[in-house]
């Protein structure tokens, strides 16, 4: 995970390097949306040479969780953050995978940290989105059956194979961090002195905790999407056009992604147990439940067979016309 985030940062900063244009004032401006947002990334090291364990050394940053402070922002503050995350996840969503490749950060960026002597492995991500998408899947599959943990793994299986044909909609592999929207990981500054009770004019996002979770695929499998406030979509469509390919079927994508990140939620208390472990358990364990039942109304296979019949009736027209141009010809 360390240089997952490593990698990411590097490539954020690098590709959004500041660009300064001059106006009619004589003034340069600097054009970098997520310039700012982004820590400082001071000395990292992947290896086990220097020390015990890799690690990661980032320049100090300002700002608090948004989980400690968000029950002192009034409704106008809470709104404002979440325009500002809508635009930072958009921000991100215009990056798009170097090699044209899907899958996560580690698959698909090469590790910039390496030494140019040394034979580093070539990243190949994968070739569609749905491929990628079920490496994630199988990937928290894996980590749940290690750990014994009770879920309907086959169900979420059986969905995820008649339903995966609509990932394949998805052609452009976007940047997305997987956490981007949880409270624990938005980091807020409200520009107040005093105590956290000290009434604060203008929340603003300074950036993300963790960076670890990227991922070159479709956008909206962040969990920003899970149930996104007007505040977020109002500063995701600030954005510009849409990007979100194939919206006819979004719905059923987001169901699909639902799965994945209750499955994820579940498997995470066990690997990582807090306090409060067991409601967040049973929070995700309700979201995977209903999650399942909407899938259970989507009729894949009837999508399927119309396809087929379309794709039938458009080769026997064809061979049809052709018939009778020749015939026509001959005559």
């Amino acid at each position: 995970m360390l240089s997952s985030e490593a990698t990411l940062i590097h490539f954020i900063t690098e590709t959004t390097r500041p660009q300064r244009s001059e106006d009619s004032t004589g003034i340069f401006h600097a054009c970098t949306p997520l310039s700012g947002l982004v820590p400082k990334l001071l000395k990292h090291s992947s290896n086990n040479r220097e020390m015990a364990y890799p690690y990661s050394i980032f320049e100090s940053t300002a700002g608090s969780p948004l989980s400690t402070v968000s029950i002192y922002l009034s409704l106008p503050e809470r709104r404002c953050v979440d325009k500002q995350i809508g635009s930072i996840v958009r921000s991100l969503a215009s990056l798009t995978s170097p090699s044209g490749t899907f899958g996560t950060v580690s698959r698909v960026l090469p590790d910039p940290f390496t030494q140019a002597s040394s034979k580093a492995p070539e990243k190949v991500g994968a070739k569609t989105w749905s491929e990628a998408f079920n490496l994630l899947l199988e990937g928290i599959f894996r980590d749940g059956e290690d750990m014994a943990v009770l879920l309907p793994y086959e169900t979420v299986r059986t969905h995820y194979e008649r339903l995966s044909w609509r990932l394949d909609a998805v052609k452009l592999p976007r940047l997305l961090v997987l956490d981007a929207g949880s409270d624990t990981n938005v980091m807020i500054d409200r520009g107040a002195e005093g105590p956290p009770t000290t009434p604060s004019e203008g929340a603003r996002l300074v950036g993300l905790r963790s960076w670890s979770q990227g991922i070159f695929g479709d956008p909206l499998l962040s969990n920003c999407f899970e149930e996104p406030s007007e505040g977020f979509l109002e500063g995701w469509r600030e954005g510009g056009k849409d990007i979100i390919e194939d919206a006819e079927n979004a719905e059923v994508r987001l169901l699909i992604y639902r799965c994945f990140r209750a499955v994820v939620s579940v498997v995470t208390e066990y690997y990582r147990p807090q306090g409060d472990s067991s409601r967040r358990e049973l929070e995700g364990r309700r979201k995977l439940t209903s999650a399942l039942a909407e899938l259970e109304k989507v009729d894949a296979a009837a999508s399927d067979d119309l396809k087929r019949q379309r794709s039938l009736s458009t080769g026997h027209e064809g061979e049809s016309s052709k018939k009778q141009k020749v015939e026509g010809d001959h005559a």
